[in-house]
């Protein structure tokens, strides 16, 4: 009940929010609405009050809960009228109309003459008889022509009391010349006409209100005339281009009065019973509070009631080990919190470690602490359970009994089920315990809320229990139903729906013993799915189950926060939250209220988000790509969409048909999930249930609409059918929209109650934002990062006057906002552009005191003085952290204005509390001297000089201009992180004075284009190994350094600086070296270094060996050997790249580095014109290298493998030496024996490249006279090869040999491209029986033998063939020898993508795979034409096809015949045939569900969608 009175008195007080201030009710004073509003405040005051009264009482009547939601649907009711009321207030402020103004003084006349035009247009509504209406009708809309009507003052059509004739009566619009002299009778006749009219007609209407009695006796007194009635009106603000103004909603008095009155009509009633009721309770009644109903929970003991821990054996095992023999046992006192939501075990897990570490302790206390955490009472029942020891002090304090009871003894005290923190109780609690003289002393704390945890703790963290795996789970749920002696291998018909609920129960502990005591009794099919339909256990009400549990901890929280978490019941479950989509819902929907003056909504909504994570509703995350996100625990989804169920509904596409809807609900989101697709029933079925929505769902109360799911933009015509009449709207969320905002929402242009706009768009979709979105007055956040928004729009979005959060990925779009200081309470404005038209003047950001974040000023060449500089107001704005000031540096200097421009720039001073500051193209010639000599500006963090000329720079600390200038003296940065100094061409040096505060902060440092720089202040330091101590400890913070484009920069200091992480950037400095990069993070450490062409030996001075010990990856081009001793150094080296390598790959003949080996595991070598002896030589001295990777080596001509018995000389020293099988390698010849026969190579050893044994992979890349000489079955582990344009690879291998393999059987992926010229070879591959994916490309006549054995009985799953005509001919029958016997066929094939339209579709190849093959892609072949019956009988075969596409296939006139005869086809693409006529005539696959038809100009009609099968879910 205390829940229903505070719902009902947030929504009375959300309600009476327009009135607050005064300024809608004195606008709304005139023409009888004044009356209405005051009796409507009236009844909202008393109802507030009544329920203020009602705080803090017991009341329990069910009655009076139905009342009082009664009286919460009234207040929102009066909330959407007075907030539509408040809409045309700003409509008429904005656009200085008069459809509803303020009486004037001396203008009684004009306001009788509007009431009448009310009234009558109204009653002429009503009746319906005028031929406005009829035209209107005719139109369109009939708003259209009433507002017509009201823009020219008409009044038409409606019925004299005679009959027949018809009033017309046509004042002068207000932007017409009021100064129009009429008759002097026409006043009199028409002020008595329009007010008899008045009485005639309005006293039948709720809004009428009759002329003062009075009122005719001044009509005769000065300024009572004609002129005075439509002349003396305030004047309007200047109108600019009219025509091109958005049109307006009318304002309808009438129907506004109506709905008032109708509403305090019904309000009296209700307050008059619901107070009746309240004053027959006394006014002392005790409220049974949560907090009660908390502190009278069952009280907890050490005593196991579960036998068995599930799924926590190595929590358990890491804690007891801990308190027994590990850090625990050590401490002298340790406070452990177990933290997690109610339901997941907490006071179980804790009761079994407690019992296991007993023994370790002399005393062990529990005490179950609940709410009622009051230290005196816990200390007297912790007291009570400690034995008494001898000669205890019978006089002594409780804290004093304690003491002595644990003198010398260790002690395990556990408080159980904590829920709040008070500091003074806490350290009174443990007082006692803190003097124990023993070590290993112990506290467990169990509590729901992660703050508690937090204050509590001693240790770094705390133990977070999570739900239970689902292996685990499923166990313990087995137990809960069936009890230890059985599972679901007894009962297999209940797995499938059992399987589901647990799915639901998501791993809580508590929710598996409450569905376990639901289904233990009944085993039976029927009624365990009636428990998961309704999801019985989350209406279970005892103390023990999951609901009640997990509702204790909501009903705990402050009612502001229940409200803010009940609202995330309409989200999906396990949605991640963004910290600000949160609070802009929020906003959106008028829940935040700050009781601090100076505390903004945004802020009190970081507050309230800030206390939902430590109460445990929240816990913070990542998504998949690293941003930080919330996420509700658990099962407390389901809770909030329990609590939240009066209001909010969340509709899912699977339960749209049973789902029941209360008539109270205001709030509701519908998901379309991705199964919709899976078959083209469930699609229509959703179709069908959206439609029927509209007859459950009362779309005129919605305040909330959200839309998720992927393909919901595939319903649109549904929801706007549905959501027609939805008017009422404060917050639309539209995800992944596929649509435009107004073909969803037919009645956009009219939700004036529309606080919250979020759009995500469909990534091959682009939103477009409807233009009358500017005329949604009381819009606060417009969330559309993606949408096309047109300049309409952007001219008209300055009527937005409450908006505070314009949030869009295309920040010029912010520059053309017009007018855009009109938006005074706008926080993100990230770019500006001065332009010389109105409206985009400096002065338009002096009105935006709101900013935060970012701001972006360009075109400040185009501000004329200091004056309009000084207008834009930076110094206020306090909530600015990053700021960039930029002039046009393509502008020409015959344009610059140094000196205007130094005024301008001194004017733009910003707050002190800016941390970011960057200054581009400045043409000035001195630094500002809030930058310089009075630094304003201490607390920044980042400062960007870009294309300045400066005689003088900031105070960094030693910089030195050409002029011999020094830089600003006085003041320094206090805090600076980064400093970039770009195209500073009066940059000479930067010298080393004394250490400075500068220094000691600076964490990244940027110098580009700094054209005459010599000098840095470490960069002296190459060959002073004491210097480059001392100048390095200057940046002790240091972790990035970019230097680019410093020609005149000749030394650096030994590179990297620090083994800590960090990130260097180097190139363009006079130095040896084209370009160095380093990066060490938590990922990687890499270096990359592109020498010059005279770079030598000297390049190696400048890098830091000592901090590249953990260098992971190295890419050197151009540059010469890296010498063994250094390459040493590099202990966690894995990755070498060497490109272009200057002086061969290995040091010079005569050096000994025969006991040097390295960790090297990948190796990559391109375009080196080394010889195969020197790679030999290199490879010899990586043990571990599993990955090899030449390319574009042309002398390599012999390719064998490293054996156990050859000796490769290696210079003059004897101790380099490699092994080698049956292979000498001398100065004459290699001797290969090659199965039958031998192969005598003539050679020099400069020509063989042997392969280290262990390679995993080997590719070859554009080494055109490359031969393979060895035996693969050396290369026992390789598992992937790529050859590619060696095409005498394959040459010493013949089809006359059969027995004899080129690959070595390992291989799992073999790819084989430009080996042309072979000759009609064939390769034999039936040894491959661990290959998976085979790619063969542009290999000519290429045979291939063993195919078949591949496919049959191989592991063979992708196989691709192009250009290579002649590979597939021979694999029509398996490659075995004579003494093989035949295996059964078992292909594994999945995927085939060949332009060998001839050679897949053969009766013998589709055969062998008939059963596997899910994929068919045939591509690029100019050949076919039409498919011979063979070919369609061949596609026929293969039954198993599911994907089926042609692609460029340009010679193809028909589809194969017989298509639809391929019954598990799911997807068909014909891509790019450009000369196919049609598609098969015999229809398509009934079980197609995506058809895509593209580039095929010569195909005469598609299919029509009902032709097609009913399966079909896509048709592109």
């Amino acid at each position: 009940m205390e829940a229903a009175v505070s719902a009902a008195r947030w929504v009375l007080g959300k309600a009476l929010a327009p009135v607050t201030d005064g300024l809608l009710e004195a606008w709304a004073a005139s023409a009888g609405l004044g009356d209405n509003i005051d009796a409507l405040k009236m009844e909202l005051l008393f109802a507030q009050a009544m329920l203020d009264n009602a705080r803090g009482r017991e009341l329990h009547s069910p009655a009076l809960a139905q009342m009082l939601h009664k009286l919460r649907q009234l207040a929102h009711d009066a909330d959407d009228v007075l907030d539509e009321l408040d809409y045309f207030r700003i409509q008429d402020a904005l656009d200085g109309t008069y459809h509803a103004a303020d009486t004037p003084a001396d203008g009684c006349a004009k306001s009788l003459a509007l009431n009448t035009l009310y009234t009558a247009r109204a009653l002429a509504g009503k009746l319906k008889l005028t031929s406005g209406s009829r035209d209107a009708a005719n139109r369109g809309d009939p708003d259209d022509q009433e507002d017509d009507d009201a823009k020219r003052g008409r009044l038409s059509g409606v019925p004299c009391s005679c009959g027949g004739r018809e009033v017309t009566s046509c004042p002068p619009s207000p932007t017409n010349n009021g100064d129009q002299k009429a008759s002097g009778k026409c006043l009199p006749k028409f002020a008595y006409g329009a007010r008899n009219a008045a009485c005639a007609v309005g006293k039948h209407l709720p809004c009428y209100s009759s002329p003062c009695a009075h009122d005719d006796a001044h009509s005769d007194e000065p300024g009572n005339g004609w002129r005075s009635i439509f002349s003396a009106c305030p004047s309007r603000p200047q109108k600019i281009n009219d025509a091109a103004k958005l049109p307006k909603l009318k304002f309808d008095r009438v129907e506004i009065s109506i709905k008032m009155r109708t509403i305090i009509e019904q309000l009296k009633p209700i307050c008059a019973k619901v107070s009746t009721i309240l004053n027959l309770e006394p006014l002392g009644s005790s409220c049974t509070t949560a907090k009660d109903i908390a502190m009278n929970r069952p009280i907890t003991s050490s005593e196991i009631i579960e036998p068995k821990l599930y799924g926590r054996d190595s929590q358990k095992k890491r804690i007891v080990d801990a308190i027994a023999y590990g850090e625990y046992a050590a401490n002298k006192f340790t406070v452990l919190p177990i933290v997690g939501p109610g339901g997941i075990g907490k006071t179980t897990f804790t009761q079994h470690v407690y019992q296991e570490v007993n023994n370790h302790f002399q005393v062990s206390v529990w005490t179950c602490v609940s709410l009622n955490f009051n230290a005196n009472k816990l200390l007297q029942d912790i007291a009570n359970k400690i034995p008494e020891v001898n000669g205890e002090s019978t006089t002594a304090s409780v804290e004093e009994q304690i003491g002595q009871r644990i003198k010398s003894k260790r002690f395990l005290l556990v408080l159980d089920d904590m829920w709040t923190y008070h500091e003074d109780e806490w350290k009174k609690l443990l007082a006692p315990f803190r003097k124990g003289e023993e070590k290993g002393n112990m506290v467990m704390v169990t509590t729901r809320i992660p703050e508690v945890a937090k204050m509590v703790k001693t240790v770094d963290s705390w133990l977070e229990l999570e739900r239970l795996e689902a292996e685990d789970f499923l166990r313990f749920f087995e137990a809960c139903v069936f009890g230890e002696e059985q599972s679901f291998k007894d009962h297999d018909a209940l797995l499938g729906v059992g399987e589901q609920i647990l799915d639901k129960l998501k791993g809580f502990p508590l929710a598996a013993k409450t569905v376990g005591r639901l289904l233990r009794n009944r085993l039976n099919l029927d009624h365990w799915r009636r428990v998961l339909d309704s999801k019985e256990w989350e209406l279970q009400t005892s103390d023990n189950d999951i609901m009640p549990a997990l509702k204790l901890s909501y009903d705990y929280l402050p009612f502001h926060l229940q409200q803010c978490f009940s609202y995330c019941g309409l989200f999906p479950e396990d949605y991640e939250f963004d910290s600000k989509e949160l609070i802009h819902l929020w906003i959106g929907l008028d829940i935040l209220h700050s009781l601090e003056k100076n505390k903004k909504v945004g802020e009190v909504g970081e507050s309230y988000l800030h206390e939902l994570v430590s109460y445990g509703f929240f816990k913070e995350s990542e998504t998949e790509y690293g941003s930080p996100c919330y996420v509700i625990h658990d099962l407390l989804h389901d809770l909030a969409v329990k609590v939240s169920s009066d209001e909010c509904l969340s509709i899912y596409s699977s339960n749209m048909g049973s789902i029941q809807i209360p008539p109270s609900v205001r709030h509701i989101s519908i998901v379309i999930e991705d199964t919709i697709l899976e078959d083209r029933i469930r699609f229509e079925e959703c179709k069908t249930g959206l439609s029927a929505l509209d007859k459950r769902l009362n779309a005129e109360n919605l305040h909330t609409l959200m839309l998720f799911g992927d393909y919901h933009g595939s319903f649109v015509k549904e929801f706007r059918d549905l959501f027609r009449e939805a008017r009422g709207l404060r917050v639309v969320c539209l995800s992944e929209a596929s649509y435009d905002v107004d073909n969803l929402l037919c009645n956009f242009s009219k939700l004036v109650h529309l606080r919250y706009i979020r759009i995500e768009e469909n990534v091959c979709f682009e939103v477009r934002l409807p233009s009358s979105t500017a005329r949604l007055y009381h819009l606060r956040i417009l969330d559309v990062p993606g949408c096309n928004i047109d300049s309409r729009f952007l001219r008209e979005m300055r009527n937005l006057t409450k908006l505070q959060h314009f949030l869009t990925l295309d920040d010029s779009l912010l520059s053309g906002i017009f007018e855009v200081g009109k938006l005074k309470l706008l926080q993100e404005l990230t770019r500006f552009e001065v332009k010389e038209n109105s409206g985009f003047e400096l002065k338009e950001l002096g009105q935006l005191q709101e900013l935060h974040g970012s701001l972006s000023i360009y075109n400040l060449e185009k501000v004329q003085a200091k004056e309009e500089a000084e207008q834009a107001k930076l110094i206020q704005k306090f909530h600015l952290k990053q700021l960039t000031l930029s002039w046009d540096s393509e502008r020409s200097d015959d344009s610059k204005n140094p000196k205007r421009e130094e005024l301008v720039l001194e004017s733009l001073k910003p707050h002190s509390n800016l941390k970011e500051l960057c200054i581009r193209g400045h043409g000035g010639a001195k630094c500002p001297t809030w930058l310089g000599t009075n630094l304003d500006v201490q607390n920044l963090e980042s400062l960007c000089l870009y294309d300045i000329g400066w005689k003088n720079l900031p105070p960094i600390g030693g910089l030195w201009m050409v002029s011999g200038a020094e830089n600003c003296h006085g003041q320094s940065f206090k805090y600076l992180k980064r400093l970039e100094l770009v195209k500073i061409p009066t940059l000479e040096k930067w010298v080393r004075n004394d250490p400075c505060k500068v220094f000691s902060h600076l964490e990244e440092l940027v110098i580009r284009d700094c054209s005459v720089l010599m000098e840095l202040p470490f960069s002296r330091s190459t060959c002073e190994h004491r210097d480059k101590e001392v100048n390095l400890n200057w940046f002790p913070m240091l972790r990035k350094l970019e230097i680019f484009d410093c020609p005149n920069l000749l030394s650096l200091p030994p590179l990297p600086w620090t083994r800590a992480p960090c990130s260097l950037k180097i190139g363009g400095l006079g130095l040896w070296f084209e370009s160095l990069f380093y990066t060490k993070d938590e990922s990687e450490c890499s270096l990359e270094v592109v020498g010059l062409d005279q770079l030598d030996g000297a390049w190696l001075k400048v890098l830091d060996f000592d901090n590249l010990t953990e260098l992971e990856y190295l890419e050197a081009e151009r540059c010469p050997p890296l010498p063994p001793d250094h390459l040493q150094m590099l202990s966690s080296l894995e990755t070498l790249e060497i490109r272009h390598p200057k002086s061969g790959l290995w040091p010079v003949e005569g050096e000994s580095h025969a006991g040097h080996q390295f960790p090297v595991e990948n190796l990559e070598i391109t375009y080196c014109g080394a010889s195969g002896k020197e790679f030999t030589q290199l490879l010899s001295h990586f043990p571990k290298l599993s990955n090899l990777d030449i390319s574009g080596c042309r002398k390599i001509t012999r390719a064998g493998v490293m054996g156990k018995q050859a000796t490769i000389k290696s210079g003059p020293s004897p101790s380099a030496s490699a092994k080698m099988e049956g292979v000498h390698i001398g100065r004459n010849q290699l001797i290969h024996a090659r199965g039958d026969r031998e192969i005598a190579v003539e050679t020099e050893d400069e020509e063989v490249l042997l392969l280290p044994p262990n390679l995993q992979s080997l590719r070859m890349d554009e080494c055109p006279n490359l031969i393979l000489i060895n035996l693969p079955s050396d290369l026992h582990s390789l598992q992937s090869l790529d050859i590619q344009v060696c095409p005498k690879f394959l040459s010493s291998y013949s089809s006359s040999s059969t027995s004899c393999f080129p690959f070595p059987s390992s291989l799992q992926f073999l790819e084989l491209d430009g080996l042309e010229g072979m000759e009609a070879a064939a390769v034999p591959l039936s040894n491959l029986v661990s290959l998976t994916r085979l790619r063969i490309r542009n290999c000519g006549d290429l045979r291939s033998e063993g195919l078949g054995t591949l496919l049959t009985q191989g592991q063979l799953t992708e196989l691709e063939v192009y250009s290579s005509p002649r590979f597939l001919v021979d694999c029509s029958k398996p490659s075995r020898t004579r003494e093989e016997e035949p295996l059964p066929c078992s292909s594994k094939l999945q995927k085939l993508t060949s332009d060998d339209i001839a050679g897949v579709l053969t009766d013998s190849f589709c055969s062998l795979v008939s059963s596997s093959l899910a994929t068919l892609r045939l591509e690029y072949n100019q050949d076919v034409e039409r498919f011979t019956m063979e070919q369609v009988e061949a596609l026929l075969l293969l039954t198993s096809l599911h994907d089926l596409e042609f692609r460029r296939c340009g010679k193809m006139q028909y589809l194969p015949a017989g298509l639809h005869k391929l019954d598990k086809l799911k997807a068909l693409s014909i891509v790019s045939c450009k000369a196919l006529r049609s598609l098969s005539k015999d229809g398509l696959p009934s079980s197609l569900q995506h058809l895509r038809i593209s580039g095929c100009p010569a195909i005469r009609s598609l299919p029509k969608v009902d032709t097609l099968a009913s399966s079909l879910l896509s048709l592109r």
